[in-house]
């Protein structure tokens, strides 16, 4: 890459061919892309694009090693999404199965029935074949004011009305992420939801944490938030406190929000229990995102807990052991990594 592909490959913001607006000069400017560009300076020197262009093209596995272990990165959660991985990633993986890869797919059996069937047995069938879980993205189709009625859902699966994702059927749509909860409570596997801020096509107005909490209620399993629902993230993180299935990941925000990285910690830590919060990147396309996430969670975390030890709310072993939650056992006990 070049640095303008190389900003473009870190950013969620519009493509140059999609809007006619200077979308380069707004995202090398951003507080992440300075980070991201001075951190790796440090590492490789100022001629950071070129010597990492040198390193993928000698070995991408390799410089991919050499990043995690700068970052002591062990392992990812990834949400396969619409796509597939194009290298191997050299770190223990836990895959998580994106219900809206196969959503659009349900509208062409003959049915609500079978398509409802069709779906349950997919779930079903991912978690044999080895996938640890489920997510879904309705934050960024219809929203997280869920509704879960069945007829609503049999009369939505009819209607044939469009946005850009496909046919919007919101009561259908609601009603299969109710599914994935309920089989995943059965399962006893987690389902990540997207909460808060995202890229370009959120429902922004729509994707507040608390929307999901007559859900959370209904089907007591390990639901995670994802994103912390940032800028909601203290609805998150009270959800955290008084409903034993939900937990939340800070990823996005770290690292795409620099500064944030502290104050959501610090405030996330007002209330939410310990063994709640998990270190997330939200890393694409670039494995830049996840190794400066990675560094930057480390700092957040440590300043944080220096505070809460110097107020007397934790103790030295306690600060010790929610560093270690929060970057490495939580993760490793809802995902079950060996």
């Amino acid at each position: 890459m070049d640095e303008k592909q190389f900003i473009m490959a870190s950013a969620e913001s519009w493509r140059e061919n999609e809007i006619n607006s200077d979308v380069i000069t707004m995202n090398k400017l951003r507080p992440f892309y300075l980070y991201l560009k001075n951190e790796l300076t440090k590492l490789l020197g100022e001629n950071f694009i070129e010597e990492r262009n040198k390193m993928i093209r000698d070995d991408p596995v390799n410089y991919m090693k050499f990043l995690f272990n700068d970052a002591q990165i062990e392992g990812f959660v990834i949400d396969v999404g619409f796509g597939s991985k194009e290298v191997e990633i050299p770190a223990k993986l836990k895959l998580l199965f994106r219900i809206e890869s196969i959503i659009n797919d349900l509208f062409s059996f003959s049915s609500f029935d079978k398509a409802l069937e069709h779906f349950n047995e997919m779930l079903r069938e991912k978690i044999r074949e080895g996938y640890s879980g489920f997510k879904t993205i309705i934050a960024y189709r219809t929203g997280l004011k869920i509704d879960c009625n069945l007829e609503l859902a049999r009369k939505d699966f009819l209607d044939n009305k469009m946005e850009w994702y496909g046919r919007i059927a919101k009561g259908f749509r609601d009603y299969l992420v109710c599914e994935t909860l309920r089989i995943a409570k059965e399962l006893k596997v987690p389902v990540q939801i997207h909460t808060g801020a995202g890229d370009r096509d959120i429902k922004f107005e729509l994707s507040r944490p608390s929307y999901l909490t007559n859900i959370v209620r209904k089907y007591e399993g390990i639901v995670v938030l994802v994103h912390a629902g940032y800028p909601y993230h203290r609805e998150s993180a009270w959800m955290s406190y008084i409903f034993p299935s939900v937990y939340l990941d800070t990823s996005q925000v770290i690292p795409f929000a620099p500064l944030a990285a502290y104050n959501i910690l610090r405030e996330i830590f007002e209330v939410a229990p310990l063994n709640k919060v998990m270190h997330g990147s939200d890393a694409f396309e670039i494995p830049e995102i996840a190794w400066l996430g990675a560094k930057l969670a480390k700092k957040a975390i440590s300043k944080v807990t220096n505070e809460l030890v110097e107020k007397n709310i934790l103790n030295e072993r306690e600060a010790e052991e929610l560093v270690n939650k929060f970057l490495y056992e939580n993760a490793r006990n809802i995902y079950k990594f060996e």
